[in-house]
């Protein structure tokens, strides 16, 4: 797996470069970097693949816009595919590498300095996320797991290394974002989950990623009530959905599992993974609605036509029944109840007094939707992932009861 440290030093060291020049000398000079570095270490064809990616998804042409988006897709079933099959975490990593490069280049495709600009925060603070990661896998000690969780909290833009997220969502492209947020953001939870299956470890890490997560939450709901525009509403609704994913199973490895049938899981590790999943996939498909909806260059401006269905995304995020955002806080809720102890009720109230602290930001978001001139004009984004919104939310009790039966 050294390789792969190659792999994220090489971006660490080489992103910069993108306030220079243009995309096809970035995408040159990094491919080169990582072709080189990856021959060097014997990497496998797979990360030779990461490379030519990372080169279709840098063009920022029109035509390159399918590929790129191709890309973040496959990188997404990469992780996804690593975690149902119990396979390697190297696949999920592979499949956020993959997943990395073409959202990168996604968020700078408007070739503005602030996409640019955004977008290197991006890799910048991705790519440390990923190495730390690394370091974490390559050394399975208590040291390395605490390196590991360090490092998904880069991945993921929890708190306290939170910044790069609000400055990328406001900078960056909204098509970019709403792959940063469908394909990106799920990958990075997958591996995760595919992580958090294959590694055991003290229970004080699980009780330092709680606490931290809980603390997360909350940072990203309070600064949310003052975010004026579309783009920073939805940073912090990230940070603050990607806190309640951590926080499910943070519980989970500090309490240990425990045995438990609640919707359809068998114990309170497969219900915290379910959480994780769904977490991902409300988040995700709600989010990118609301940007794929956006024709702007970045998404810091309010958008420039009225969405109704745009609407059902944000209710989505605020968690209101029987959207699909609606259950994933129910069932870290009730993963909390199910331990029963002091600590975990009170992990439970938090999660309530966060959902009720976030309904201003996201009614200001509904408002912004509303408000803008004109008659309201749908796209196939915002009307495919409000319709997956309300479908897969009426579905999610009947499915569970068909798994419990």
């Amino acid at each position: 797996m050294m390789e792969l440290t190659y792999l994220a030093v090489a971006a660490i060291l080489l992103s910069p470069l993108a306030l220079r020049g243009g995309g096809r000398h970035i995408a040159a000079a990094i491919s080169l970097a990582l072709l080189a570095l990856s021959a060097y270490g014997g990497a496998t064809a797979a990360l030779v693949i990461v490379a030519v990616a990372l080169t279709l998804a840098l063009d920022w042409r029109w035509g390159t816009l399918g590929v790129a988006l191709a890309m973040s897709a496959v990188g997404a079933a990469l992780a996804m595919y690593a975690y149902y099959s119990s396979a390697s975490p190297l696949y999920a990593l592979l499949g956020l590498f993959l997943t990395t490069a073409a959202v990168y280049g996604l968020l700078a495709m408007e070739k503005t300095r602030e996409n640019v600009e955004g977008a290197v925060k991006y890799l910048v603070f991705s790519g440390v996320g990923k190495l730390l990661i690394v370091l974490g896998l390559l050394y399975p000690t208590d040291w390395g797991l605490y390196l590991a969780t360090l490092g998904f909290m880069f991945e993921l833009g929890i708190f306290p290394f939170h910044a790069w997220v609000v400055d990328a969502y406001a900078t960056g492209s909204p098509r970019g974002l709403a792959a940063l947020t469908a394909f990106s953001k799920v990958a990075a939870l997958y591996l995760l989950l595919s992580v958090f299956n294959r590694v055991g470890g003290p229970t004080a890490v699980g009780e330092m990623l709680l606490a931290i997560s809980l603390l997360s939450m909350f940072v990203a709901n309070v600064a949310g009530l003052t975010a004026r525009t579309i783009g920073r509403l939805m940073a912090y609704s990230s940070i603050a959905h990607m806190s309640y994913a951590l926080t499910a199973v943070a519980m989970v490895w500090w309490l240990g599992p425990k045995n438990a049938e609640v919707f359809g899981a068998r114990d309170t590790a497969q219900l915290a993974a379910l959480v994780v999943v769904l977490e991902a996939l409300a988040s995700g498909l709600a989010k990118a609605g609301i940007f794929g909806h956006m024709g702007s260059p970045t998404a810091d401006v309010a958008p420039p036509r009225k969405s109704l269905l745009n609407v059902v995304n944000a209710l989505s995020l605020l968690g209101a029944p029987p959207l699909l955002g609606f259950w994933p806080k129910l069932l870290l809720i009730l993963l909390a109840l199910t331990y029963g102890t002091p600590q975990a009720l009170a992990v439970a109230l938090w999660v309530v007094i966060n959902s009720v602290l976030a309904t201003p930001y996201y009614f200001r978001a509904v408002k912004i939707m509303l408000d803008t001139p004109g008659p309201p004009a749908e796209n196939a984004t915002s009307t495919y992932t409000a319709a997956l919104s309300i479908a897969l939310g009426l579905a999610a009790p009947v499915a569970a009861w068909l798994f419990v039966v």
